[in-house]
C-alpha cells in the first residue's frame, strides 16, 4: 500500500492550525463546536453542507428522552440489532450522553418536531420497542441539524472554513499526525495545514457499490487517507443495506430513501399481489433490523420472480403522511406514486456503514492525534448491523467526545514543513481506463459483498478487486478524479479482506451458503 497519494518529492510550508477538522456533516461541525474557542481551528469540506449524508439523513437521532425509557432498553434494543457484536462500553457512552447532546441541540434551536404542549414528538423505526426518535420538519431531520449547526459554526470567530477542498493526504511523523494536505479544487492548487490534532469526519463508502443512498461525495476517502497513514481499521466487512429506497431513477448518483419511520407509523410490506410477507419472519414482523428485513425483502422477489416489492400506506390519511413525510411525499407525487392510495414500490440498497477507522472511546485512532467520528470511524457501537437513528446519536456523542479529548490534549507545536515523499515508479491512466475502473469496482463489490454473501462469489470478487486495487497503488494521481478512485479501491480491498476472513454469518455478513 502505498503511503501518500500526492506523487512528486516535495516539503510544503503549513499553514498552522490547533486542529484540524476533516468534514462538514454533524459529527464534523458538532465536534468544531465543542473545541475550545481559544483553539485556531480549520474545517475542510471538498462540498458544502448540503453534500454530505448528514443532510440527507431522514429518520432522526434515538436517545432514552421519556420516563417510560430506559438506559437498559436502548442499549437492548442496540444490541439486539447489531447481532450482539457490539461493544458494551461505546453502546454505554451512546446511550446514557445521548440525552444530554439532543438537550444541547435543543438549547441550540435546532428545530424538532414539538406538540402543542412543547413536548418533542417522537417516533418509531426499526428494531425500537419504543418510540424514542427525536425529529425535525417530519422527515428532514438531517438536512434541519446540519444547517443550524452550520450556522452556529459560520459565526463561531475561532473556526477558518475551507470549502471544495479535497483531502489528498493525512501526514505524519514520528510524533503521529502532524498535518493534511489539501488539494484546493478551484484554484487547482495544493495547500497544507500543519497540526497535532486531526479529526477525520469524512462519512461513509456508499459510492463504492453500484446502487446506494449516499451522496456523491460518499467513496471512503478520509478512511483511505487514514489506512495510508496506518491507522487501524476494524469490522470492514460490515456493509448495511436500507430495505427500502425508493424504485426510481438515480440523482446525483444516489437512490432515494424511503425512510424506516414510514414503517414505524404502520406501513406494511407487501409483494406485487398485495400479500404481507414478513409476519412469521420476525417477532417484530415489518419492523425488524434492517440486515433481516432486507433479506427477506430479497428472498420474497427471488419466491416471486418479481424486481420490486411494495410499502402499504393506505391505512394512513393523506394529511397524516404529507405531514409526517413532507420531503418524501414530494418526491413519490414527483414520480407518479399517489400517496395513500398507490402502494410505494422499494427495493434494497447500499445505505451504511458499521465498519471503519478503529477508534477508543474519545475517537482518537492508533495514530497518536488522528481522532475519528461519525460513519468513517468504528467505535464499534454499531455491531454487525446499525440500529436505526442510532448514527446522528452517534455523530453527535463521539463528534463530542473527539473535541474534548484535543480540548485537554497537551501534543506539542504542530512542524513549520510537511514533507511528503512519493512512491516509483508511477504510471498515468486515460480517462477510459478510470470510468472501466470505476464500474467494475461497484459492480463486484455489488455482486460479492451485497447483503447475501457466498464464499466462492467473495473469494474471486476478493481477487478481482486485489488486481484494481495493486493498479492503482502505482497510479500518478494528478487531480482528485484519480485520488478518489485509489482511495475507492483501498476501501473495497479492504471490506472484501474482511468479509473473506469472516467466515462465520452475522448481521450484515450474511454467508448464504
Amino acid at each position: 500500500m502505498r503511503r501518500y497519494l500526492f506523487s512528486e518529492n516535495k516539503s510544503f510550508e503549513g499553514e498552522p492550525f490547533d486542529a484540524v477538522v476533516i468534514g462538514s456533516g454533524i459529527a464534523g461541525l458538532y465536534a468544531a463546536l465543542h473545541l475550545d474557542p481559544s483553539l485556531k481551528v480549520a474545517v475542510v469540506t471538498k462540498t458544502g453542507l448540503d453534500g454530505t449524508s448528514s443532510w440527507q439523513a431522514q429518520g432522526g437521532i434515538a436517545a432514552v428522552l421519556t420516563d417510560e425509557d430506559r438506559f437498559q432498553l436502548h442499549e437492548e434494543d442496540t444490541f439486539r440489532a447489531g447481532a450482539g457484536l457490539c461493544n458494551p462500553e461505546a453502546v454505554k457512552v451512546l446511550v446514557e450522553e445521548g440525552p444530554r447532546d439532543i438537550k444541547q441541540l435543543e438549547e441550540w434551536e435546532v428545530p424538532f418536531d414539538y406538540d402543542e404542549s412543547g413536548r418533542l414528538i417522537l417516533g418509531r423505526e426499526g428494531g425500537h420497542r419504543l418510540r424514542r426518535i427525536a425529529h425535525c420538519d417530519g422527515d428532514a431531520t438531517g438536512r434541519e441539524t446540519t444547517k443550524r449547526l452550520g450556522q452556529l459554526l459560520s459565526d463561531a470567530g475561532f473556526v477558518t472554513p475551507f470549502f471544495r477542498h479535497y483531502l489528498v493526504d493525512i501526514v505524519t511523523d514520528e510524533k503521529g499526525a502532524a498535518g493534511v494536505l489539501l488539494y484546493d479544487e478551484e484554484k487547482r492548487l495544493y495547500r497544507a495545514l500543519s497540526s497535532r490534532h486531526v479529526i477525520l469526519a469524512t462519512g461513509g463508502i456508499g459510492q463504492v457499490y453500484a446502487h446506494t443512498t449516499n451522496p456523491r461525495g460518499a467513496v471512503g476517502d478520509g478512511m483511505a487517507c487514514a489506512f495510508r497513514a496506518g491507522a487501524a481499521c476494524e469490522n470492514m466487512e460490515m456493509v448495511q443495506f436500507h430495505p427500502t429506497t425508493l424504485m426510481a431513477g438515480e440523482v446525483d448518483d444516489r437512490l432515494f430513501l424511503i425512510s424506516e419511520a414510514v414503517r414505524g407509523e404502520g406501513a406494511v410490506l407487501r409483494n406485487g399481489r398485495g400479500e404481507a410477507f414478513m409476519q412469521g419472519k420476525h417477532p417484530m414482523a415489518d419492523l425488524a433490523p434492517r440486515d433481516i428485513v432486507t433479506r427477506c425483502i430479497l428472498k420474497e422477489l427471488r419466491r416471486t420472480g418479481e424486481d420490486r416489492a411494495y410499502l402499504d400506506c393506505s391505512h394512513m390519511t393523506r394529511d397524516f403522511f404529507y405531514h409526517r413525510f413532507p420531503n418524501i411525499s414530494a418526491r413519490c407525487e414527483k414520480e407518479g406514486v399517489e400517496l395513500t392510495r398507490d402502494f410505494i414500490p422499494i427495493h434494497p440498497a447500499q445505505h451504511y456503514f458499521m465498519g471503519g477507522v478503529k477508534t477508543d472511546l474519545w475517537g482518537e485512532t492508533s495514530v497518536p492525534g488522528l481522532y475519528a467520528c461519525g460513519e468513517v470511524s468504528c467505535t464499534g457501537v454499531h455491531g454487525a448491523n446499525r440500529l436505526a437513528s442510532n448514527s446522528m446519536l452517534e455523530c453527535l456523542v463521539f463528534g463530542r467526545r473527539c473535541a474534548e479529548a484535543v480540548n485537554r490534549s497537551d501534543r506539542v507545536a504542530a512542524p513549520e514543513k510537511l514533507t511528503l515523499t512519493a512512491d516509483a515508479p508511477l504510471v498515468s491512466l486515460s480517462r477510459e481506463d478510470l470510468s472501466r475502473d470505476r464500474r467494475e469496482l461497484r459492480k463486484t463489490l455489488s455482486h460479492a459483498f451485497g447483503p447475501v454473501r457466498r464464499s466462492g462469489v467473495m473469494q474471486y470478487g476478493l481477487e478481482k478487486i486485489r488486481t484494481l486495487a495493486n493498479r492503482y497503488d502505482h497510479v500518478y494521481c494528478a487531480d482528485p478524479a484519480v485520488m478518489e478512485l485509489c482511495n475507492m479501491t483501498l476501501v473495497g480491498l479492504k471490506i472484501a479482506e474482511a468479509a473473506n476472513a469472516r467466515k462465520d454469518s452475522v448481521g450484515a455478513h450474511y454467508i448464504e451458503d
